[in-house]
C-alpha cells in the first residue's frame, strides 16, 4: 500500500515535544514540517493520545503522509483511508487490578480509553487527569464506575501526585508484567497498554509495513514512553526538556518544545539529510 512513498520517516511525539505550552503546534514547527514534505520526506506522529487527539490538528493532518501511531503503541491507523492498521488491546485481566489500585490509592485518578468506540471515560477524576482530557485533548471525559466501561480498552492511564505515583506505578508492574506494558511518564501519567506493546514495537512495524529501513527513521520525543521509540530509530532525538534517561539516550538533542525544537531539527538537521 505505501510501497511507492519516499524512504525517509520522521515520527514526532505530540505532548511536551512537537506541541508548546498550550498545547498547539507552533507555526515555526508546521512550516518546517512543510518543507520537509515537500522535499519528499515521510511525516507522521507517535503520541499516547486517542486517534482523535491527533484530528485536533488539521494544520497538521494535512502535512501528515504516513500512518500515525495512536493509544501509546496499541494503534497504527491510516487517516487517509480512516482504516486501523494494527491495534493490541488490554486483556480483561486489568480490570480487577486496576480496581485494587484505585482502592489502595485514593488520591489517584484513572482514565480508560475504550476500544470499539474510541471513547474516553474518567473512572476517577482529579487534577491530573484533567490535565490529560481538558487542557492537552480538550476533551470532557464522562466519569463512570470501572464496571460501567465494557471491554476491550486500548489503554488504560493512573494519574496523580508523584508521591503516589511511584508506589502505584510498582505495584501495577509487580502484578501487570506477564500481561501488561506499564510505563510512569512526567511523574504523574501511569499508562498502561498491551503486553508487548509501546511505541518502539508500533514504529517497528510501521516501518516494516512503510519498507523502510531502521537507519532511515528519525523519532523525536521527551519522556519515558518515547524512550524505546528513540532507541529503535536509526536517529533518536530529544527535546531539550525531555525526561533525563530519554535525553541520555539519544543520537542528539535539540531545542525544547517552547522553543520549537522539532522545527529547528527538521531545518538544521534532517532537512541536510535528505539532500
Amino acid at each position: 500500500m505505501f510501497l511507492d512513498m519516499p524512504k525517509t520517516l520522521f515520527v514526532t511525539d505530540l505532548d511536551q515535544t512537537l506541541l508548546d505550552s498550550q498545547a498547539q503546534v507552533p507555526a515555526v514547527c508546521l512550516d518546517a514540517i512543510r518543507s520537509y514534505v515537500d522535499q519528499g520526506g515521510l511525516f507522521t506522529v507517535a503520541t499516547g493520545r486517542p486517534t482523535r487527539g491527533v484530528l485536533l490538528y488539521p494544520e497538521l493532518t494535512k502535512l501528515i503522509n504516513a500512518p500515525v501511531i495512536t493509544y501509546n503503541g496499541a494503534c497504527i491507523y491510516d487517516l487517509k483511508h480512516a482504516q486501523v492498521l494494527s491495534r493490541r488491546l488490554l486483556p480483561e485481566r486489568i480490570v480487577p487490578l486496576l480496581r485494587s489500585a484505585l482502592n489502595q490509592f485514593p488520591s489517584v485518578g484513572a482514565l480508560i480509553f475504550r476500544g470499539d468506540d474510541d471513547v474516553t471515560c474518567a473512572v476517577r477524576s482529579n487534577t491530573y487527569i484533567r490535565e490529560i482530557t481538558w487542557n492537552r485533548e480538550r476533551y470532557d471525559a464522562p466519569e463512570r464506575p470501572l464496571e460501567e466501561n465494557p471491554l476491550p480498552w486500548n489503554k488504560a492511564v493512573l494519574a496523580g501526585p508523584p508521591e503516589e505515583m511511584v508506589p502505584c506505578a510498582d505495584y501495577i508492574r509487580a502484578n501487570a508484567s506477564a500481561f501488561a506494558t506499564v510505563i510512569l511518564s512526567e511523574g504523574t501519567f501511569l499508562e498502561i497498554i498491551g503486553p508487548g506493546t509501546g511505541k518502539g514495537t508500533a514504529l517497528r512495524k510501521l516501518a516494516e509495513m512503510l519498507g523502510i529501513q531502521r537507519n532511515q527513521v528519525i523519532a523525536a520525543g521527551d519522556s519515558m514512553n518515547d524512550l524505546k521509540m528513540l532507541l529503535w530509530a536509526g536517529t533518536g532525538i530529544a527535546v531539550a526538556n525531555a525526561e533525563d534517561p530519554v535525553r541520555q539516550a539519544a543520537s542528539l538533542v535539540t531545542a525544547s518544545n517552547t522553543e520549537f525544537g522539532v522545527g529547528v531539527c527538521l531545518r538544521d538537521t534532517v532537512m541536510k539529510m535528505l539532500l
